[in-house]
């Protein structure tokens, strides 16, 4: 009896052992040059920040709810009073972009001739009375000194508060209540997934996917967590081919450990992803005492380096997508 006790013991451990965060780098195949990212509020925000500090790792952008790069320089009070519900004066859009291309020539972002050819989509609600209408045209108006105005798909049309927008999940579409997913008739993930990578084939049915937990590595330096998710279809496993790969950023109050795995299974980048060979990725915020809603760090809360290539978060997250990429 006890010998099969003890069998059975060590069989439920190895399967926990099994079941845990694994390195997933040497199960995934990925085209180096189609990393794109997205995200929703502050992860919109992180998403335009990562684009064009890392403008030689990521092709392509969506903001859902976001602003322009730089806004709060460095500081919680601006962020509050500039780049959130109002806009108190006129925001300095020729400085942004000068202050962009100042730090090229010190290689704190990457070489902006390397947007020329990229892709942004970048969404703002009718109803969002979180972000200013001001802040997602400020974006568009930045992202124009860039790249080519034909390039930018900017959505300002649909009847949507603040949260991400879906076909059919989340409160109702006029709400921004946890876990600030709308039911808007608005497929956002299929939208800026298409609008990235071109012509991709429509799911025909959603796809419950089986999400891979990893370990993010040096993620807790950076206040992330060291768990994060990844959805790689079979044909993007080792020996296959090489796969588009798409970085997803959810919002303040959306982290897995606020809402589990809420915001991946319904903001709809799963059946898109499953219906086009496209590795998503799911890094998550831990909260803590300086940023108790788990937001992204478009502030400073990591240090003064937050917006540039070797701020703490930004570092990890193009590490993180340049180590999956390698074959």
């Amino acid at each position: 009896m006890y010998k099969n006790l003890l069998i059975h013991i060590l069989l439920t451990l190895l399967v926990l052992v099994v079941m845990g965060p694994v390195d997933a780098s040497a199960e995934v195949s990925i085209d180096k040059n189609r990393i794109t990212v997205s995200g929703v509020s502050s992860g919109a925000h992180m998403a335009h920040q990562l684009h064009i500090a890392y403008s030689d790792v990521f092709s392509g952008a969506g903001m859902v709810a976001g602003g322009p790069y730089g806004c709060a320089d460095g500081s919680l009070s601006v962020a509050m009073t500039r780049c959130m519900a109002k806009v108190d004066s006129k925001l300095p859009i020729a400085q942004w972009v000068e202050n962009i291309r100042s730090a090229v020539t010190t290689g704190k972002v990457g070489e902006t001739s390397a947007l020329d050819d990229d892709r942004v989509w970048i969404f703002h609600g009718m109803l969002d009375h979180t972000v200013a209408a001001e802040l997602s045209a400020a974006t568009v108006a930045l992202y124009a000194e860039f790249l080519p105005t034909e390039n930018i798909r900017y959505v300002h049309d649909v009847e949507a508060a603040h949260h991400f927008p879906t076909q059919n999940h989340g409160n109702a579409c006029t709400l921004t209540q946890a876990p600030f997913i709308g039911d808007c008739d608005f497929d956002a993930a299929g939208e800026l997934l298409q609008y990235l990578y071109g012509d991709l084939k429509a799911p025909e049915h959603e796809t419950q996917a089986a999400l891979l937990e990893t370990t993010l590595p040096a993620a807790t330096s950076a206040g992330l967590s060291e768990s994060a998710y990844l959805y790689i279809p079979p044909a993007c496993k080792d020996d296959g081919q090489a796969c588009k790969a798409h970085l997803v950023l959810h919002g303040c109050a959306q982290s897995s450990i606020q809402i589990g795995t809420e915001f991946i299974q319904q903001s709809g980048y799963l059946p898109w992803a499953a219906a086009n060979n496209i590795v998503l990725a799911f890094p998550q915020v831990l909260p803590a005492t300086m940023n108790p809603f788990a937001c992204w760090d478009w502030w400073g809360y990591t240090g003064t380096a937050y917006r540039w290539r070797d701020g703490a978060q930004m570092k990890v997250l193009s590490d993180w997508m340049r180590g999956l990429a390698v074959p």
